[in-house]
């Protein structure tokens, strides 16, 4: 590595180019100049031109205006007395009724004493002027004359540069035709309307010009000698960074010699190698690693595509070679693996990608690649699905026994639910014999106890209902059909308020969106739902039951709303468990397997269940259908 430092003296080729980017700047630079200084003179005349012409344009709307008027009449004074040249002009003079005499000023006097008193920026001075003037003063010197002998020819303009006074002047000259108006003060001059009646002049000092142009000129130079030095500062420090690059490429060449040499250990780490392939001379490079891999002696192989082919497994050639031929024609990147089969007989797996680059012909010229060994990942991959295999028949294995494991535990719910039954019937009925026939010989405790026999007989009777009922909530099948759902609520309603005589039951219904599901499952969580808020409302004088409901992007909404009892909200994780109760026995009834069948039934139908209740005020149980034009089934 060459660790000189910035001290080292530039390149010839270096300071060549400084040399002649420096004389090149400095003839661009004096080029420009010259060549804007040489046109100074000519945009200078061009503004006072601009000047001359806008003056002009002000005397023409002035004379215009008055012209339209037929003339103003202003009060005669020493500085605007009568005009003599217009006394053959009718009402000349005037008086005004209140004994104001005024006098007529034609367009030529308005502009003629406008000339005289009023000068402009730069000194404007004009006049009107013609070759048959009224007015002697009028009479044109002998530029003017040939102006308007000019314009006597066609011309619309006439302009030249001259000295006044020993001041160069711009005087520009544009002509006046005859107007209708006009002839009412040159009518006897024997004038027709389109006649050149004379011409506008107007001379302008040029000196403001040249003293401007003269200030822009320095500030030119300074800029441009400005604008030179910077360009050389630039193009020295430009120099200096080349040769700062001459050096850092020194250093980089040599940092790149390092880079591959790690690179070469990376991918011997790593088993990853890569080639490129030339497709117009069929020259195949590989990496040092790709050699390792394939376990070939560099000097033993012949690099090419040919060559590379016959280094695979011979299962397997036809497939990377339909696969890189593939790639090329479409324009994909590939991603294969494939195997290689060692001169001892052994077999590994690499995977192969590659990348091809084409011209602006569309020609493929080469392509880069990459070999991974992944024999290694392979074959543990192979152990890894021999085990998925392996644990997809245990759970296969398992889910049949649990099955029939379902259909046995149904089968003995079934069972043990009619062999119960019979000892309970007739528990129930010897009890009530005993009532009815041996009244009058049972004291009032023997007849409670056998209430309570017959009370629990009935509880037993309840529970073993509910248990099937909730096995039957899992097993059966369900038949799908649009459920109008407030129509359903309010049936179950009207049934449970029959059941329940003496009672204040008031329903509110909201707007209640039809949902999809099981006719009878559904029937059986309104009624689990609705027989709940009617119980827990037992201790109010009126029990208000609302159900109502919420439209969403994939599911309903339902809610049962009562102002029963409620509960605390810290049990409410037990309250959708098989015999969990949060009141006892005593306080209301039931076996605590309503809401479970109802859980049970709604995860069923795909929908979702939860509680809100605050204790003393009442119970909302919310829950979710698919909404009836998205659910299956």
């Amino acid at each position: 590595m060459n660790n000189n430092p910035l001290g080292v003296n530039p390149s010839s080729a270096v300071l060549r180019g400084a040399v002649l980017a420096a004389l090149a700047w400095t003839v661009v630079m004096a080029g420009l100049l010259i060549w804007y200084m040489a046109g100074s003179d000519q945009q200078t005349l061009a503004i006072a031109h601009r000047e001359a012409a806008a003056y002009i344009a002000k005397d023409n709307a002035l004379r215009a205006w008055v012209t339209s008027h037929g003339g103003v009449y202003v009060p005669p004074t020493e500085r605007t007395p009568p005009n003599p040249y217009l006394d053959g002009v009718p009402d000349r003079d005037v008086e005004t009724p209140s004994g104001k005499k005024l006098t007529l000023m034609n367009s030529a006097y308005v502009l003629r004493q406008l000339h005289a008193h009023f000068a402009g920026p730069f000194g404007e001075k004009g006049r009107l002027t013609s070759l048959r003037p009224l007015n002697p003063i009028n009479a044109p010197d002998a530029w003017e004359r040939s102006a308007l002998l000019r314009f006597e020819e066609g011309a619309r303009e006439v302009s030249a540069v001259s000295d006044l006074g020993g001041v160069p002047h711009l005087r520009v000259m544009q002509p006046l035709f005859v107007e209708q108006s006009c002839l009412k003060c040159h009518g006897g001059q024997n004038y027709k309307v389109g006649d050149v009646r004379g011409g506008i002049t107007v001379s302008l000092s040029l000196e403001p010009f040249y003293a401007a142009s003269g200030r822009t000129q320095r500030n030119l130079m300074t800029g441009y000698g400005a604008g030179w030095l910077i360009g050389l500062i630039g193009i020295g420090f430009v120099a200096r960074q080349n040769r700062r690059r001459e050096i850092e490429r020194k250093v980089a060449e040599d940092i790149l010699r390092d880079s591959e040499s790690s690179l070469a250990e990376a991918q011997r780490i790593a088993h990853v190698g890569n080639w490129e392939l030339d497709l117009a001379s069929n020259g195949l490079t590989w990496s040092a690693e790709i050699f390792r891999i394939f376990e070939i002696d560099p000097q033993q192989f012949g690099a090419s595509y040919e060559a590379f082919l016959a280094a695979i497994h011979p299962d397997d050639r036809a497939m990377v070679n339909q696969a890189y031929t593939d790639s090329v024609a479409n324009r994909t990147p590939y991603d294969i693996v494939h195997r290689l089969l060692m001169k001892d007989g052994r077999i590994k797996y690499v995977n192969e990608r590659c990348e091809t680059y084409y011209g602006p012909d569309g020609k493929a010229l080469r392509s880069l690649g990459t070999v991974h060994d992944i024999t290694e990942r392979q074959r543990n991959e192979e152990k890894v699905r021999a085990l998925n295999q392996e644990l997809e028949e245990r759970v296969t294995k398992r889910t049949a026994e649990l099955e029939n494991a379902n259909k046995e535990l149904e089968a003995f719910a079934f069972s043990v639910s009619h062999d119960l039954r019979a000892p309970l019937r007739a528990i129930d009925g010897f009890s009530q014999i005993l009532v009815e026939d041996y009244e009058r010989e049972l004291d009032p405790e023997a007849r409670r106890l056998l209430g309570v026999v017959r009370q629990n007989t009935t509880r037993m009777t309840k529970l073993i209902d509910d248990i099937l009922s909730f096995s039957r909530a899992s097993r059966r099948d369900m038949e799908k059909t649009e459920i109008d759902i407030g129509a359903l609520a309010l049936s179950v309603f009207e049934e449970l308020r029959a059941a329940a005589p003496g009672r204040t039951l008031r329903l509110e219904l909201g707007d209640l969106t039809p949902a999809r599901g099981d006719q009878a499952m559904m029937r059986q969580i309104f009624t689990n739902l609705i027989s709940n808020a009617i119980k827990f409302t037992g201790p109010r004088a009126e029990a208000l039951i609302e159900v109502g409901g919420v439209v969403g992007a994939d599911e309903n909404e339902y809610y049962i709303r009562d102002n029963g009892v409620g509960f605390d909200m810290q049990y409410v994780g037990k309250l959708f468990g098989v015999f969990q109760r949060l009141h006892t026995a005593e306080e209301f009834e039931g076996t605590g397997i309503g809401l479970a069948i109802v859980k049970r039934i709604v995860t069923r139908h795909g929908g979702r269940i939860w509680a809100e209740s605050k204790l003393g005020e009442g119970t909302t149980i919310h829950f979710t259908l698919p909404r009836a034009d998205r659910a299956n089934g």
